[in-house]
């Protein structure tokens, strides 16, 4: 990934994409990934798809510093919503997840430019990773 000079943050939302740790280096502050997940909570790519089929009863984002692994960088900012009876992954996506993620990683820039956005280790103990859910099922949870 080609980062030019003068960059202070990359931002990655929902992406599918690794991050390398130069690019991560050329960002004067690394970079910032939104995850519609409670991380450290279903890892990977088809969390929400997961949240449903795993019946949680809450869902959420996490606003992550994104390292080498899948996921597994330091919180930087979470919130949470309802899985509300019927959701499934659109509903869930739209009503609460992406709006969420816009929010979250506003205020993530926000407290960053003020010098004020922290890093949580995720607790390895509380982690799931969850591979790729079949196509099928995929918007029905």
């Amino acid at each position: 990934m080609w980062v030019p000079d003068g960059v202070d943050v990359l931002v990655c939302a929902h992406a599918h994409v690794f991050i390398t740790s130069e690019a991560r280096a050329k960002a004067r502050h690394g970079a910032l990934g939104y995850h519609p997940s409670l991380l450290p909570r279903h890892r990977g790519r088809d969390a929400i798809v997961w949240t449903l089929h795993m019946r949680d009863q809450v869902a959420g984002g996490t606003v992550y510093w994104m390292d080498d692994g899948a996921d597994t960088g330091p919180i930087a900012l979470q919130d949470w919503c309802w899985v509300r009876p019927g959701d499934d992954a659109r509903s869930l996506w739209e009503r609460d997840l992406g709006p969420m993620g816009v929010r979250l990683l506003r205020d993530a820039l926000r407290l960053l430019a003020q010098g004020r956005l922290q890093r949580h280790e995720q607790d390895p103990a509380l982690a799931s990773w969850e591979p790729a859910y079949a196509v099928g099922k995929r918007l029905k949870g």
